[in-house]
């Protein structure tokens, strides 16, 4: 029984060794210094990014020969040397939890590495002022409209909750550009992999500044002017996550082609014509008004000497057309299929800052932005990226309110060793500047 106990034992230990492999670094400290010189910080950062995940690394940073010239002054050097490696790692982003300080004839510290990574982008960290675009209109009428884009939104008569005359305003931002993608820290990662996307919305209701929620079951379409019809493509949805968005397929909510698209615009009249004015107009569906074309128009009265109607009028041109029925951010994607993937490391001004940057991958060739994982303050991953297309690599960090460092650099995505990136500092007219003449 202890045999079998015995052999248990030595297999889960071999397998919890196997699967978090253990790495010993030894520093070199020169003449009894405490100080961590430029080359061991080089190489603390260094060995850290060659880390795998889930593993241990290791420093020691006491000799054999201090050891033996004076065994408890070596004692208080390898204390001190430690908290000062434990205070670099910090400095440079690796979380407290993850160091550890344990004992064997001298102390060492030791430095654990994630399994998971974090995201390195998150929502409005470089820029928070996103153009918000306002509408209202009465429930029962519903609204559609054109956006900057181009691209069109339109809600059916009562598709959200509550009355039927219920002033319904709708708020939306709109991210369309590469640009935007990076500005704001909308990426188009998927739940299964990068996305190639065609317009991605955050959109919220209100009612008396309160926020309301679509009717059950009731649905609204987002149009695509002139949208990319060689591939299917669906509705995707995402919730914020601390800041960051990870989208999920709706594989029932395939977008279609069709041709045109209708928009609204409710118009208010002061002085409107009366009933008798314009004999035989009153009907079920309401009051009328004549507009200066001679056209009738579907009103609505809001009180004696007011009526609003609803202006209408065609765009031609063709559509890509999907239904949500869900608000908040939604997005028109498509999974991105990739014949061969890579893993690419990439280091910023030698991998060692006191801050950390947002880091992304911007295609040249697909609308397409993807986040890249930070390992420390100046050393970034990124997974699954295809192999052998044409991308440029952004990093800014957000120094002050005008104050930022920005590096970047057009590239081949192919295995390489790390991709070494320099940084810059610019005001925030010229990061724009910047991110609009690197970014295709």
């Amino acid at each position: 029984m202890r045999a079998v106990t015995l052999i248990i034992f030595i297999s889960i230990s071999t397998i919890v060794f196997s699967k978090n492999l253990t790495r010993e670094v030894k520093l070199e400290f020169l003449n009894n210094c405490v100080k961590i010189s430029e080359e061991n910080k080089n190489i603390i950062i260094d060995e850290y990014f060659k880390l795998g995940a889930g593993d241990w690394l290791y420093f020691t940073t006491i000799t054999q020969k201090e050891m033996s010239e004076n065994n408890f002054l070596a004692y208080k050097f390898a204390k001190i040397r430690n908290r000062a490696i434990g205070s670099f790692l910090k400095e440079n982003g690796i979380l407290g939890r993850q160091l550890i300080y344990k004992y064997s004839i001298f102390e060492q510290v030791w430095v654990h590495k994630p399994r998971k990574l974090k995201s390195s982008v998150s929502l409005n960290e470089i820029q928070n002022n996103k153009e918000v675009l306002t509408y209202s209109f009465l429930n029962k009428h519903g609204v559609s409209v054109q956006l900057p884009s181009g691209n069109v939104l339109e809600f059916k008569p009562h598709s959200f909750e509550g009355l039927m005359n219920d002033l319904i305003t709708i708020k939306i931002k709109e991210y369309t550009s590469k640009q935007d993608f990076v500005k704001f820290g909308v990426t188009a990662l998927g739940s299964h992999g990068m996305l190639e996307t065609q317009g991605m919305y955050n959109i919220e209701a209100f009612k008396n500044d309160l926020k309301v929620k679509l009717k059950r079951n009731a649905s609204y379409n987002l149009k695509i002017l002139e949208g990319k019809t060689s591939e299917d493509f669906y509705s995707f949805y995402a919730a914020d996550r601390n800041g960051e968005l990870v989208w999920n397929k709706n594989p029932n909510q395939k977008f279609i082609k069709n041709e045109g698209a209708e928009i609204t615009e409710e118009i208010n009249i002061e002085e409107p014509l009366s009933i008798d004015e314009t004999s035989g107009v009153l009907g079920k569906f309401g009051e009328f008004y004549e507009d200066a074309d001679g056209n009738l128009q579907m009103a609505s009265a809001t009180s004696p000497n007011d009526m609003t109607y609803l202006e209408r009028s065609y765009i031609e041109g063709t559509f890509l057309t999907g239904k949500f029925n869900q608000l908040g951010w939604i997005n028109c994607d498509r999974f991105y299929q990739a014949d061969e993937t890579i893993t690419m490391k990439i280091k910023i001004d030698k991998g060692i800052s006191v801050k950390a940057y947002c880091v992304y991958v911007v295609f040249n060739d697909i609308n397409s932005v993807l986040p890249v994982y930070q390992v420390s303050n100046g050393t970034y991953l990124v997974y699954d990226i295809p192999k052998g297309v044409n991308v440029t690599l952004v990093a800014v960090q957000a120094v002050d309110v005008d104050k930022f460092k920005l590096a970047f650099s057009e590239l081949k995505t192919q295995e390489e060793s790390v991709i070494n990136l320099s940084s810059a500092g610019v005001n925030k007219t010229r990061l724009n500047q910047y991110l609009d003449d690197v970014i295709y």
